[in-house]
């Protein structure tokens, strides 16, 4: 690996990294994200608190200015595959994990679906979409257990292609397959480091956060929490 490669994983890092969800919240309505509905900082809380326009915008930016956007310069200096694989990892993990706000920052989907894009993965953001999108947002309206189910698919998709004949996924793309599933994974589980609720058992806690995303297994307990909800809230 180059001087160029490492600086490219860490400039896409830094831009995963850039909170913006957090940054509008403050600008627009003055508050802290991280204290609201799920806390996360991402277009999905963003669109719950802060309106459809500010949510979209939100969501747009972290698909394609740091997922996409990331992965084609990398490709346009010629880095080789394995580098624009990290790249994509990095910028999911920057997202997930902002330098900028103490390591708290959003679930990384949005994100994760264009470095997916960046890597015209087109099957396996097809099969994402229908059970995020599809099933999760428009039939069951909650898209928490179809994330986690389309995190276990995006792997099997990219093996499964490869194997028909439908596209080639080298090892290093679906080796990132697999990498963006246990990444946003491990965001369910540590959250925004927020402390576990005393009301259940940490094994309680960690079962809905891995199967729901949240730490209560009643979705509206944790999406309309406010500052002075009983449940403990990020803080910066």
């Amino acid at each position: 690996m180059t001087v160029t490669d490492g600086v490219l994983i860490v400039a896409a890092y830094l831009l995963g990294g850039i909170p913006t969800a957090y940054l509008v919240a403050r600008f627009v309505a003055g508050i802290d994200i991280r204290s609201y509905g799920s806390g996360n900082v991402g277009a999905s809380n963003a669109l719950a608190h802060l309106g459809a326009k500010a949510g979209v915008a939100i969501g747009l930016f972290d698909l394609i200015g740091k997922g996409i956007l990331p992965v084609f310069l990398a490709r346009a200096l010629d880095a080789g595959l394995g580098v624009q694989v990290a790249v994509g990892l990095a910028a999911v993990a920057g997202h997930n994990w902002s330098p900028f706000i103490r390591f708290t920052g959003g679930r990384g989907v949005g994100t994760a679906g264009g470095v997916m894009l960046g890597f015209a993965l087109w099957y396996e953001a097809l099969i994402a979409t229908i059970l995020i999108a599809g099933i999760g947002r428009f039939v069951l309206k909650d898209t928490s257990l179809l994330t986690l189910v389309a995190l276990i698919a995006l792997p099997i998709t990219a093996i499964a292609v490869s194997v028909t004949g439908l596209a080639g996924r080298p090892t290093e793309v679906v080796l990132m397959c697999m990498l963006i599933g246990v990444l946003l994974a491990a965001k369910r589980l540590t959250a925004n480091w927020e402390r576990l609720s005393v009301e259940q058992s940490v094994l309680q806690t960690l079962i809905c956060r891995i199967l729901w995303d949240r730490d209560v297994p009643k979705r509206e307990d944790w999406t309309d929490r406010t500052p002075t909800a009983d449940i403990s809230e990020a803080s910066d």
